[in-house]
């Protein structure tokens, strides 16, 4: 017949056992624990690199490139400029005013003279299409064919004074009447002093 063993030795027994049964299961959590960490570590391992020097390095290439060409400057706009005013008619001359005299048979040019053709040159020259006769002209006095040389003379003294002002030659014409057409009756000297000229005509 077994003895039965003393309680106290039952207890301690009981007790070393249970520790014994918490050891083992709490290294078997640890180690379940352990081993479950190790993917998410070799997961770490796998993790790709960052790509930040990529993106410095594309900043700098960016940075390098060469900057946009500027784009081309519109055309100017076009103003509208308006046609000049045309230029007002040069006033018209009274050719038939402008008749010099000479001195008895004499073909020189007096002062007066000078003045109404540089009148003259002055008109023709604002008016180029302007045409002008010179018409020669003597008193009674002499021989008709004397007279006709005179006044000829007394046109061509004319004439030339024109051109020397800037005239052009094919604008001027001459012709002598001599004693033929006077301006008042050869009747004394005073009347014989106002038919010893020349005469003006506008040419169309």
């Amino acid at each position: 017949m077994l003895k039965k063993a003393p309680v106290g030795l039952v207890v301690i027994f009981s007790v070393i056992a249970f520790m014994f049964v918490s050891s083992g299961c709490a290294k078997k959590q640890v180690v379940k624990e352990e081993s479950g960490a190790k993917p998410f570590t070799e997961a770490k391992k796998v993790a790709p690199k960052p790509e930040a020097p990529r993106v410095v390095e594309e900043t700098r290439k960016e940075a390098k490139a060469e900057p946009p060409a500027p784009a081309p400057a519109a055309p100017p706009r076009k103003t509208k400029v308006e046609a000049a005013p045309p230029a007002p008619a040069p006033p018209d001359l009274d050719l038939k005013s402008m008749t010099i005299r000479f001195a008895f048979d004499d073909y020189s040019l007096s002062q007066k003279s000078k003045e109404n053709l540089e009148k003259i040159g002055s008109w023709m020259s604002k008016n180029p299409g302007a045409k002008i006769q010179i018409q020669g002209n003597t008193c009674d006095i002499g021989t008709a064919e004397y007279n006709l040389a005179l006044g000829e003379q007394r046109a061509n003294s004319a004439k030339r004074y024109l051109e020397g002002l800037g005239i052009s030659a094919n604008r001027l014409s001459t012709v002598s009447y001599g004693e033929e057409k006077p301006a008042v009756p050869n009747s004394n000297e005073e009347t014989r002093s106002q038919n010893r000229r020349d005469d003006f005509a506008s040419l169309k």
